[in-house]
Parts: structure tokens; C-alpha cells; sequence
């Protein structure tokens, strides 16, 4: 008792002190305290939030042709119906890849209305090495680029690999198929918009054939610290002394050596610039890898993540985020991420600090869009020139909610490829040419 009583005022006169102590070291030293925890919680982020680069770079389009020739769009709201048909097709045993002479453009469409079969479309080329990543299979040749994948349900003896910008056509022949799977996935209860592939100047797209309604969704949003991304980007988990410079719509900031990262606020966006690549061009394999490690790196969500693009002449792979089967094209100017990779080895991330978290019940109505021809006629008639349309495409308009900022409001609508930007044919409508 008497030992009790002469310890237990030591004790908690230490246990005071000790506390006081780690008190004052987290006042006198905030930065290295949030620092510390904010490298803690981003571990679980990052292994939440990456997806293999098989997933990044799945097709984003499915083009189903039955008997008679007509064409459905399809998508499954449950579940990824591309990740379905790439788990169906990763079983099939597939060999050499070898080329078909194709003399015309109408020659070309005649592969694409093939009866019975699916079309997989990616929204830019990937390449036969990519294609092997994702579906797991060994094809040779490696470095051929192609957009579409042509899988005959029927005739079972060859898949097909196209390329829309040259007319380009590569058989490949199948020593194993499982089509029962595939043809059980097509016949689930799936949203079908009645289409037609045709040309439009030098781009094969499917036109929706009639008016079609598309659902409107609201989802809440996770905004990202600025502590998580130069934590990532500019400590890159060694002890950097980060510095900041404020300016009127933006804060940058350096690591003082080689990289920054500026971020805008009111845009909800940021760039990433390093200058320490040691790297100075890269293949188109090489950049298409690079672009997913990029994005892995800033720690993205990728969940609902696809490639998007390829610009040759700028060495830069864009990501953007889809919802339901169709992309959101406006969540930032260049989509959720553009990767920049510069022969003079410099390299140059934007990307939106803003992502999708969970739907939530919204009052927004199903949206009713007219189809393809009759956009395209809309416009012509207001004076835009059809030659400079290169594409059109359904997806969703990224809209802050009036209610919350913490809610955004995804509105179907029809984006279109014009002059070397996507815009809505009713902002298009509403300017005029």
C-alpha cells in the first residue's frame, strides 16, 4: 500500500509530462504532424482506389449484330458488361495474327456489319501488346494498332482486329471458343439502343437510329486534399521541404528542384509538372503504360477510369471517367486525366481533384435525345460545317448540384467532336456558327 501511494503521484506526474510534450511537439510542428498522418491515410486510399491497367484499358463500347443485320449499342447498368465479355474471351485460345487485304472503305464497313457477331470499339487505338494485357493472350505482332474487335458468333474460326484510320484489318486465327458464354452474357437483361455503324468524313460510329432516353444520375463527390497530391507527386515519400506560392486563382507548389504541381481552385483542377524524366521519347506502348503508371502515381480513383485518347503529336494519353456505360466529358477541360510525356523528357499531369463517390436518389428526369442524323442535321441547318464534325458521342454533362456542393448532377446529352474540341449540340445550338 505503502508502494501504491509513493508511485501513483510519480506516475501521473509523468504521464502529464509526456503528454504536454507531444502537445507541444505537434503546436510548434503542425506540418510534419499532418504530414505524417496524411501519409497514414493515403496507404488505404491508394490500395482502394488502383485498378490493374487490364481494367483501365478495357474497350468502352459494345456493338451487338444479330441475324438480320440490325445493330443494338449495348450496356449492362449492374454490372461492367466489357468486363464480362474480356473474362468470356480470356478463355479462348487464340493464334497467329496475320493481315487481310482490304481494297475499299465500303469493303471495311462490310467487317463491321458482320450478322451474328459482337464489335468491342475503343474510343482511340491501343495495340496488339495492350490487347494481350488485357485478355491475357500471347498474339504476335505486337506493335499492330487497331480500335475495334470483331468476334463472329457463328463462324468461330477467326476474330478480327480493325483499324479505322488506315481501313486496316488483322485476322486472327481461334483454335478455341467458348461462344456459349458470350451469347449467355448478350442475352441478359441489357439497355439496347438501336444503332447503325456507318461513316462519318473518316470516322466509323454507330448512329442511333430514332430518338433514344437516357437515365440522369446524381452522385456525391470527394474533392482531394492538396496535402494527399503534393504528398504523392512532390514528397514522393521522402523528406522534401515543400514551398508555396499563392496567386490570385491559384497556389503553386515546389519541391524546389524539378517538379511543381499548381493547383486552380475555382476549376477544381491541377498540373503536375516534372522536369527529371530521365526518359526523353517513348514508344506508343511505352507511353500507354506510362500514362496508367502516371495516373496510379497521383492516386486517382479509378474505379470508373478508361482510356480515352492518344495524341501522336503531343505524346499525351487521356483518361476519362464513364458512368453507366458512357463517358463524362466535362469533370475538367481534358476529362478526369491527360498524361503529357514531352521528348525533352518533361512530363505534365492534369487532372481533377474532384471524384464520383456513390449515386444518391436524385429527382432529375431520364433525359430524351434525338438521334445521330438528326443532330447532325441540326447543326448543318444552324450553320456548322459537317466536315468539321469528327464524331458524336452520348455521355454526361458534369454539373454541380444548386443544393450541395458536395452533390453533382450528371445530365445525358450528345457531345460532339467539332474543330478540335467536344461540346454539347446545345451549347452548339444556342452560339451558332
Amino acid at each position: 500500500m505503502k508502494i501504491t501511494k509513493t508511485f501513483l503521484p510519480l506516475g501521473l506526474t509523468l504521464a502529464v509530462a509526456v503528454s504536454v510534450a507531444l502537445s507541444a511537439m505537434i503546436w510548434t510542428n503542425p506540418a510534419q504532424y499532418e504530414r505524417n498522418r496524411q501519409r497514414s491515410s493515403n496507404t488505404t486510399t491508394t490500395e482502394l482506389s488502383a485498378r490493374p491497367q487490364k481494367d483501365v484499358y478495357l474497350p468502352t463500347q459494345v456493338v451487338y449484330t444479330n441475324a438480320n443485320g440490325n445493330q443494338e449499342l449495348l450496356n449492362n447498368r449492374k454490372v461492367s458488361l466489357t468486363t464480362e465479355i474480356r473474362e468470356a474471351l480470356s478463355k479462348w485460345e487464340l493464334g497467329r495474327v496475320r493481315t487481310v487485304n482490304v481494297s475499299s472503305k465500303a469493303a471495311y464497313m462490310k467487317f463491321l456489319q458482320t450478322k451474328s457477331s459482337v464489335l468491342l470499339s475503343y474510343a482511340a487505338p491501343i495495340n496488339v501488346k495492350m490487347y494481350n494485357t488485357v485478355f491475357g493472350s500471347q498474339l504476335n505482332r505486337t506493335a499492330t494498332k487497331f480500335s475495334r474487335i470483331l468476334v463472329p458468333l457463328t463462324d468461330t474460326g477467326d476474330i478480327y482486329l480493325l483499324n479505322d484510320q488506315d481501313h486496316r484489318v488483322y485476322r486472327v486465327t481461334v483454335h478455341k471458343s467458348h461462344t456459349q458464354a458470350l451469347k449467355q452474357i448478350l442475352q441478359e437483361n441489357l439497355f439496347r439502343i438501336n444503332v447503325k455503324l456507318d461513316w462519318l468524313n473518316q470516322t466509323v460510329m454507330p448512329y442511333v437510329t430514332s430518338q433514344v432516353t437516357v437515365p440522369s444520375y446524381s452522385y456525391l463527390v470527394n474533392q482531394q486534399s492538396t496535402d494527399y497530391f503534393t504528398t504523392r507527386l512532390l514528397n514522393s515519400g521522402e523528406s522534401t521541404n515543400v514551398s508555396a506560392k499563392k496567386n490570385k486563382d491559384s497556389t503553386t507548389y515546389s519541391d524546389g528542384a524539378s517538379r511543381q504541381m499548381t493547383v486552380y481552385n475555382k476549376r477544381g483542377t491541377a498540373l503536375f509538372e516534372d522536369y527529371s524524366a530521365m526518359q526523353a521519347s517513348l514508344s506508343f506502348s511505352q507511353a500507354l503504360t506510362a500514362g496508367y503508371s502516371a495516373v496510379k502515381s497521383i492516386g486517382l480513383p479509378m474505379e470508373n477510369l478508361r482510356y480515352y485518347g492518344y495524341d501522336t503529336g503531343k505524346s499525351t494519353v487521356t483518361y476519362r471517367s464513364f458512368v453507366e456505360g458512357f463517358p463524362i466529358f466535362n469533370q475538367s477541360d481534358y476529362g478526369a486525366a491527360r498524361i503529357q510525356m514531352l521528348s525533352q523528357g518533361v512530363r505534365r499531369y492534369n487532372f481533377s481533384l474532384y471524384s464520383l463517390q456513390v449515386p444518391v436518389p436524385t429527382d432529375k428526369k431520364s433525359a430524351t435525345l434525338p438521334g445521330t442524323q438528326q443532330v447532325i442535321d441540326q447543326l448543318t441547318a444552324a450553320g456548322y460545317s459537317q466536315k468539321k464534325i469528327s464524331t458524336l458521342q452520348l455521355g454526361y454533362q458534369w454539373k454541380t448540384s444548386t443544393s450541395s456542393d458536395k452533390v453533382v448532377n450528371l445530365t445525358p446529352t450528345w457531345y460532339v467532336y467539332y474543330a478540335g474540341s467536344w461540346k454539347t449540340y446545345t451549347q452548339m445550338l444556342k452560339t451558332q456558327a
